[in-house]
């Protein structure tokens, strides 16, 4: 049973509430300035780890040292009389709010709601503890003995439970108060939160372990007292992924998940760079906060309601701050922390690389007598048997899946960034395929059907994640030009879930989601065959914004290979044959009714629906460019060079099928894609839309600028041989909609444009590819954000130059 609930009046001089008579009564103290905890010395404090930390501080040398005068107390303690649970009453010592006391004959964790209630008995469990535990406990326990004067400043400054939402109180500036005093008493101290979560990982484990009993109740918010105040009951998610309460703030590290991660390290500083020097807590912090709130939802593998930093391992911890530190434009800290990343991971790798061909190697004697094999394979370990010799790795171990993450999240940041780390980024995609496919990629899940959300969750989580390394295989088969390394035959995968059921921070949440929302049981076999058929998929239930997602991608690829067969491409005209490009269409088709039928999609980046609907937008926008023209081969991405790029893309001439209606579907969604950022505005777009933007628009909107680029030079050679009468209707209703997007965006040259104006459509043509250069005016996270608007700028300048010339 845990702590029973009871109604908590408001403050009675603020009439603020809270959900706990601690909460309460603490809060009270910063109105009334009351010092109830008395030491013999004469020092008075407003909170009794306070007084516990200046005793062993400033008399530690006492004998009496744990004797601690409450005279005071009593008048405290009949104030809140009323207020007094079934517990009963206990009587404060001088180690009560310093987690656990270490005697000679054992291990006391005492558990109580906070360090300065003394009106509630904590029941204490005992049990023994060999001699080396017990001195790492007080060597801990030593080091964490921190002076006023070197406790995180920071920590009296920012409030990481409510980041943004409170200024300092009002009494920090009363001038009567001392401020060291008052960083004192306000400040949450480094060594409480130290102690009580070294207290609740240690003791959890322990009594679990030792007396097989639960002891989960009592753990409620130790380490956390403030946040304490806002949440509402998580007994429901306590057994989710270990004994931690879930964060609405997966970035906040704790003093000691910091220490741990100080602690690994420094143990592994001899696999780590030389150069490398972790960030401070805020820092990394801070570089975690900037993935989770502008790059997860991008990739959102990770489920935020149960994760914690604790529970992320020190590889993903890197790796998510190395994303991060880019997304707070602090490039050179997040290249530092990629590169320790990388090295960790990569080692992690080698070490299980190399413990299996040492089996290899010690068996080997086997495969040279083949009437033994038999006999050898029965009494011999085999690699795909290691679970045992190396179970931090195997297969179905936790470790693994977050090193995978880790490692995509390397790969997508070094796929996006400088010239240097490209290659990088390529060798990791080799790894990623070996990691999705040993994992299960090609093993069909259970799919959604389960009565546990903790069993969910799990499952979710490991299919999210080798559903995000899937697509970023496909986005580097997209920017580079090189063949997905995870081929759609082998994904057998359930389709992902709904973003509101993936983000339901509690069991009930979700159950009250499913009673509203049938999961779709098929696997992306069975979703993709039946699009290629241009079969409706969205009925009877329609599928998530993410399962549309890697729908796209699976098409995607299939237009990539059919590119690259030579029996589907007209090799004088580089053009699909009109079959194929009609069931193409048709799949196209039936994917965007599914897409119109899912509620969570949207063309705005900052929906609270998420930003995987309007991802998927370019990706149909590219597919479409792609049944039309060659683009993949002729842009140089990899080069980082922007000259390079827009000079293969305007004089290397890919291949672009002839005018035809298929042709103007194509340009029909390159205008709509340069109709948004003129709808919301381009300098807006640019200074600040662009941060949320995901590079799958950075990469669309360069086929974009090249094909439309092209098809206005084409209708302007028409016009200017055969007059403006040989157009199609629709290639005229064409026009018109881009001199109308121009014309909304305010260049003000075209205002007199005639359409039987052959140079005034190819004006058309620089117009347009200066706006998309516009919508790259801002800054950028990534360094292929600022190449693509380079060139693009390029480009518009070349065709501006063409045209000065021609007249």
């Amino acid at each position: 049973m845990g702590r029973p609930r009871s109604l908590v009046p408001p403050c009675r001089f603020c009439q603020k509430q809270f959900k706990r008579q601690e909460h309460l009564r603490r809060h009270e103290r910063t109105h009334t300035l009351e010092k109830p905890f008395v030491c013999e010395c004469g020092e008075r404090f407003a909170r009794q780890d306070m007084l516990t930390r200046h005793l062993r501080l400033s008399h530690k040398d006492s004998p009496e040292n744990s004797d601690v005068a409450v005279d005071d107390q009593s008048s405290l303690s009949q104030r809140d009389g009323e207020s007094r649970n079934s517990f009963g009453t206990h009587e404060l010592d001088g180690t009560q709010g310093t987690g656990s006391t270490i005697t000679e004959t054992g291990f006391s964790l005492s558990q109580h709601p906070t360090c300065d209630e003394p009106d509630i008995e904590s029941d204490t469990i005992r049990f023994p503890l060999d001699a080396d535990l017990m001195g790492m406990a007080v060597e801990k326990t030593a080091n964490h003995t921190i002076p006023w004067n070197e406790t995180d400043d920071l920590d009296f400054l920012w409030n990481d439970s409510r980041p943004f939402s409170e200024v300092l109180p009002a009494s920090f500036f009363d001038t009567n108060l001392s401020l060291v005093d008052i960083s004192q008493q306000y400040q949450v101290p480094l060594l409480e939160q130290q102690q009580s979560s070294e207290q609740v990982e240690q003791g959890q484990q322990n009594v679990d372990i030792s007396l097989g009993i639960n002891t989960e109740p009592n753990v409620d918010h130790e380490n956390d007292p403030i946040a304490a105040e806002e949440e509402g009951d998580p007994s429901q998610n306590r057994q989710l992924k270990g004994n931690f309460a879930p964060s609405i703030s997966p970035w906040k590290l704790t003093p000691s998940d910091y220490a741990g991660l100080s602690n690994d390290i420094k143990e592994l500083a001899l696999v780590l760079p030389s150069s490398f020097s972790l960030p401070s807590r805020h820092t990394v912090s801070r570089f975690l906060e900037g993935f989770f709130r502008s790059y997860h939802d991008h990739m959102p593998f990770l489920h935020i309601p149960s994760s914690s930093a604790s529970s992320l391992g020190t590889e993903l911890i890197l790796s998510l701050a190395a994303v991060g530190a880019f997304y707070r434009f602090e490039d050179a800290k997040g290249y530092m922390i990629y590169h320790a990343a990388r090295t960790l991971i990569n080692w992690h790798l080698d070490q299980r690389s190399g413990l299996e061909i040492s089996n290899l190697t010690n068996t080997c004697q086997g495969y040279a007598d083949t009437s033994n094999i038999r006999a050898h394979s029965q009494s011999s370990p085999t690699i795909n048997n290691d679970e045992d010799a190396h179970p931090g790795l195997s297969r179905k171990s936790p470790k693994l899946l977050r090193l995978l993450q880790g490692l995509i999240t390397l790969m997508t940041l070094a796929s996006w960034g400088d010239r240097a780390v490209v290659g990088d980024s390529l060798a990791m995609s080799g790894q990623v395929a070996m990691l999705v496919r040993e994992i299960g990629i090609s093993t069909p899940d259970a799919g959604h059907e389960t009565s546990s959300w903790e069993v969910w969750v799990e499952k979710e989580e490991r299919r999210r994640t080798l559903w995000v390394a899937y697509a970023q295989s496909n986005l580097q088969c997209l920017a580079f030009h090189f063949p997905p390394t995870i081929l759609n035959r082998e994904v057998l995968l359930t389709l992902p879930s709904c973003g509101e059921e993936w983000k339901a921070s509690n069991a009930q949440e979700w159950r009250n989601m499913r009673r509203f929302h049938t999961p779709d049981s098929r696997n992306f076999q069975q979703a993709l065959g039946e699009i290629l058929q241009g079969h409706q998929i969205h009925e009877p239930v329609a599928i998530s914004a993410f399962a549309n997602y890697v729908l796209i991608h699976g098409l995607f690829q299939e237009i990539f290979f059919a590119r690259n067969t030579s029996s589907l491409v007209d090799q004088s005209t580089g053009s699909f044959s009109v079959s194929f490009v009609q069931a193409m269409e048709s799949a196209l088709r039936a994917w965007q009714n599914s897409w119109e039928a899912t509620y969570e999609s949207t063309l705005d980046p900052l929906s609270p629906r998420g930003p995987m609907g309007f991802n998927a937008t370019a990706l149909v926008r590219l597919a479409y460019i792609r049944l039309n023209a060659n683009t993949g081969p002729h842009r140089q991405l990899s080069t980082r060079n922007p000259e390079e790029i827009a000079r293969a893309l305007i004089d290397g001439r890919p291949a672009v099928c002839q005018r035809s209606p298929f042709l103007d579907r194509a340009v029909l969604q390159c205008i709509h894609a340069l109709s948004i950022p003129v709808r919301s505005g381009i300098q807006f777009i640019a200074r600040t839309q662009m941060l949320n933007w995901s590079m799958q628009h950075s990469l669309c909107n360069l086929e974009c600028t090249f094909l439309l680029n092209h098809w206005i030079q084409e209708i302007a050679r028409c016009i200017e041989v055969f007059g403006i009468q040989y157009l199609r209707d629709d290639e005229r209703k064409l026009l018109s909609m881009i001199h109308t997007v121009i014309r909304e965006a305010d260049l003000t040259e075209l205002s007199d444009w005639a359409d039987d104006d052959a140079d005034a459509v190819r004006r058309l043509a620089a117009s347009t590819a200066r706006l998309w250069a516009e919508t790259f005016g801002g800054f950028h996270v990534f360094n292929i954000s600022r190449v693509i608007g380079e060139s693009i700028t390029i480009i518009a300048d070349i065709l501006d130059s063409r045209l000065a010339s021609s007249t």
